[in-house]
């Protein structure tokens, strides 16, 4: 399933967050209270930072032994494009169902990013996209200010976007079909929890 996509036009829009623990840890489930609008200056970092790890990559679709009505991630999909500005009742849903799916002893923590992307372009058609990212670490970084006269250090922690762990581009095309799904896991390949268990990809 191999068609020609374009991202120099894709543009990062909205975004819905959240921190996904493990049930079986008893750690819990925590999603934001609102979904963001993201400014332009904010669109022109956040977009190729979110789409990088997707170039080259085989596309899968959704599927169901019976039919793809009864297909959870895919109803959420084909909710979330017919109505974008719903994405914080949607992105909640998805982040519940990733929660439930985390309950074996090796799936880890970690904080959880939905982005709708506008102006995707497949096949020469203009369309959107949800792009699903999660990362099970967190990173040092450090930064130099020039405050009174004087230069300070400061340290804090966050997530290294060529450190993400998982991810999942669903791109808003052939919906009748399971639509155009874009997925990578650097925890080792395709792992059974995060293409199987949770996105549920042929």
């Amino acid at each position: 399933m191999s068609v020609k996509i374009r991202l120099q036009s894709a543009a990062v829009t909205s975004l819905f967050l959240a921190k996904v623990g493990n049930p079986q840890r008893d750690e819990p489930l925590q999603t934001s209270k609102q979904a963001f609008d993201v400014n332009e200056e904010e669109r022109e970092i956040l977009t190729p930072l979110f789409l990088k790890p997707f170039r080259n990559l085989v596309a899968h679709r959704f599927q169901h032994h019976s039919s793809l009505d009864k297909h959870e991630m895919n109803g959420l999909a084909r909710a979330l494009f017919a109505a974008p500005g719903k994405l914080l009742d949607h992105g909640a849903d998805i982040a519940r169902r990733l929660y439930s799916k985390s309950n074996h002893p090796n799936i880890k923590a970690g904080d959880l990013c939905l982005s709708l992307i506008d102006d995707i372009d497949i096949e020469g058609r203009v369309t959107n996209a949800l792009c699903i990212l999660k990362s099970e670490s967190v990173m040092p970084f450090l930064s130099i200010s020039a405050e009174d006269g004087d230069l300070k250090l400061h340290t804090a922690e966050g997530i290294n976007p060529e450190k993400i762990d998982k991810g999942c581009l669903i791109i808003n095309h052939w919906p009748e079909k399971g639509y155009y799904v874009l997925t990578f896991d650097r925890s080792g390949g395709e792992s059974r929890f995060w293409v199987r268990d949770f996105l549920g990809l042929q």
